[in-house]
């Protein structure tokens, strides 16, 4: 039986520690999902926003530094958990630290590629209330609880901004050395954020194979087929056997 690994899951914009939680039951009972906190949200309300994926990836290193010494791991992120995950392992890389087994990215475009919306003239994270919402609400990532509920909609607009501001200003630094982890690249193919010329320069980030996983549906279709989902994850940890 292969080795228990831990797979470290990072949201998207706005999520928090329990987004993921769903994913658990399908994963092989060897891997230990752990998702992280992003600050300013869930068990970690009280801090400050960062506005920065850089600066956000180093502080998500901060928490997991003392535990990728011993014993293999994984990075997951969905959107902009996606692109966090890349960077996280650039920092690791860059440390010298133990490299994941396996990078999983999900729901976003390769990093060199530039993320261009020519309907929005006006950065997102500084549109007016009701458009910055119309904006949120177009990607299906408003749940009806949230959208019929103004003082929810009052507590995560904040968040969903400065996570929208981090994504809008990231500057693509090109690699000196490509990760030598492979990537596993996931997409919806009716995404209008992540259409295919936008993934394949995923290719460039990694010595190691680059794979790509298509799912119906739009940005979340991969929520609705965990599932399916999950059974390509443990193939790649190392799990091929059925629950």
């Amino acid at each position: 039986m292969p080795d228990p690994i831990t797979l470290y899951a990072i949201p998207y914009a706005g999520g928090h520690s329990l987004v993921y939680r769903n994913l658990k039951q399908y994963l092989y009972p060897s891997v230990t999902l752990k998702t992280l906190e992003l600050s300013g949200r869930g068990s970690r309300a009280r801090e400050p926003l960062i506005r920065d994926v850089e600066e956000i990836a180093q502080d998500l290193l901060g928490k997991i530094r003392g535990d990728i010494t011993e014993g293999s791991y994984a990075l997951f992120g969905h959107s902009m958990g996606s692109l966090l995950a890349y960077l996280l392992c650039r920092s690791i890389a860059e440390e010298g630290l133990p490299l994941p087994r396996q990078l999983f990215c999900s729901g976003h475009a390769a990093p060199a590629s530039r993320k261009k919306d020519p309907s929005f003239a006006q950065a997102k994270y500084s549109l007016s209330a009701d458009d910055f919402w119309e904006y949120i609400d177009s990607l299906g990532a408003l749940p009806p609880e949230v959208k019929d509920h103004e003082e929810l909609m009052s507590y995560f607009e904040p968040i969903l901004r400065a996570d929208i501001q981090a994504l809008e200003c990231f500057e693509y630094r090109p690699v000196n050395r490509p990760l030598d982890v492979p990537i596993a690249v996931f997409y919806g193919i009716d995404d209008r954020d992540t259409p295919l010329h936008s993934l394949l320069p995923w290719q460039i980030e990694s010595r190691s194979t680059v794979s790509y996983f298509p799912f119906e549906g739009g940005h979340f279709g991969l929520f609705e087929q965990l599932p399916e989902f999950s059974q390509i994850l443990n193939r790649f940890l190392g799990f091929s056997a059925g629950l």
